[in-house]
């Protein structure tokens, strides 16, 4: 791809930016606000100051592992360190190959969920390639193509993760440890190729390759409870736009995967895009964002769109990020009525905007807020619209207690006064 490539080692340290305020309200006894799940800041590397590396013996996985192959598992190299903190573990035989970048203790607690993941394959899906293609997409290098209709809501495609990186790691060591560390994490790849042929977001020959490519492709994912980098080659395909068509999920029970899903349908020949941009940011503020973090300039449909049209759009989507702080301050005053309408204005913004990735969550909101005042009507209405859209985009596996708490909401709702 071009220099112009809309990826993302970005997307990754802006740690998913999920684009909506998340609220989880308790369902037995009133509510209250348990978390609000926000953009994070960006984390790009902040390198130390380069230095000689110091030549050490790699560090077991724990405590039991030796310089047998038969005492590495899961990892079918022995681990390889470039300072006495992080290490590079590969497994070239789990699906297309893939490495870790972690310390010898993180890996070592992990070890169970690690071990499990590596040592589990998601479901084969040999229907999901023939729904799309990889193909030269003018001023913006490789993108993805539909080849056949893509049903709103269907996983269209699953990659499996080449790397996974702690995110903490480029600011913990010399950057040129830091490099030895990524060029031992691909070249123990069955398929160096996956990773290195993927986009770099910039033309300086100066600049360390992989290093260069994780910045441009990688994902933040959580993993363990912990944050971690990943880079999925297939998913990273994808290009940006400002009202995407689909969307993307990991998961650690699908074997350490990134699945793509539709948002909408999608006609044959139509490239499918995904957005790096933070939820209810402006034309400027995306521009800003994309150019200084993947060096492009949106010009898609919404970007290239009248002055009038981009007006408007601003204004709503400004709107939505001041209706997103009111409505937690409003939670927290226990205003649960103004709260419910702000909340319907949301979702009536996001609808017109096409930011529609998390409409079951905005829909689980409004259900808890009716709940709260004990409005049957609401109650019911956006318990099945939450529903039917968590279910739709994750289910069980994403969306498992909380569908399970819908549900007892909606069952219980008899209980409730009509309004």
């Amino acid at each position: 791809m071009s220099d112009g490539r809309h990826t993302h080692y970005a997307r990754l340290c802006l740690t998913n930016m999920l684009p909506l305020t998340l609220l989880q309200l308790a369902i037995h006894v009133g509510f209250s606000l348990a978390y609000l799940e926000q953009a994070s800041e960006q984390c790009g590397p902040a390198h130390t100051s380069q230095s000689l590396l110091v030549p050490r013996c790699p560090r077991p996985l724990d405590e039991d592992a030796g310089p047998e192959p038969t005492s590495w598992s899961p990892w079918t190299h022995q681990p390889y360190c470039a300072s006495s903190d992080y290490c590079a573990y590969t497994n070239s035989k789990f699906g297309p190959g893939i490495s870790f970048i972690s310390t010898p203790e993180v890996s070592a607690s992990s070890l169970d969920i690690l071990e499990s993941s590596v040592n589990t394959q998601s479901r084969p899906n040999n229907a999901t390639s023939s729904l799309y293609h990889i193909a030269d997409i003018p001023n913006k290098g490789k993108g993805v193509i539909a080849t056949r209709p893509i049903p709103r809501g269907s996983v269209f495609m699953t990659d499996h993760a080449a790397i996974i990186a702690a995110v903490e790691f480029p600011e913990k060591m010399p950057r040129f440890q830091g490099h030895m560390l990524l060029d031992k994490a691909v070249s123990q790849l069955p398929d160096p190729q996956r990773v290195l042929s993927l986009a770099r977001s910039s033309a300086a020959t100066d600049r360390h390759p992989i290093e260069d490519i994780m910045r441009t492709n990688a994902f933040s994912i959580t993993l363990a409870d912990k944050p971690w980098m990943g880079l999925f080659p297939g998913i990273s395909r994808i290009n940006h736009a400002c009202k995407p068509n689909a969307h993307t999920r990991f998961s650690q029970q699908r074997g350490l995967s990134m699945s793509a899903v539709a948002l909408r349908d999608i006609e044959p020949g139509e490239e499918v895009t995904i957005s790096y941009a933070e939820f209810g940011t402006t034309y400027g503020q995306r521009q800003h964002a994309l150019l200084h973090t993947w060096g492009f300039r949106c010009t898609c449909e919404l970007c290239t769109s009248s002055s009038e049209v981009l007006v408007t759009s601003d204004k709503r989507r400004g709107r939505i990020g001041e209706i997103r702080e009111e409505i937690v301050e409003l939670v927290r005053e226990r205003r649960f009525g103004r709260a419910i309408e702000m909340s319907e204005e949301m979702i009536e913004l996001v609808l017109r905007e096409e930011l529609v990735a998390h409409l079951g969550e905005h829909y689980e909101v409004l259900t808890r807020l009716y709940y709260a005042v004990r409005d049957r009507e609401g109650t019911e209405r956006y318990a099945r619209l939450a529903i039917g859209e968590l279910e739709k985009y994750g289910g069980e596996e994403v969306y498992g207690a909380t569908l399970a708490e819908l549900r007892e909401i909606l069952a219980g709702v008899e209980q409730l006064g009509d309004k």
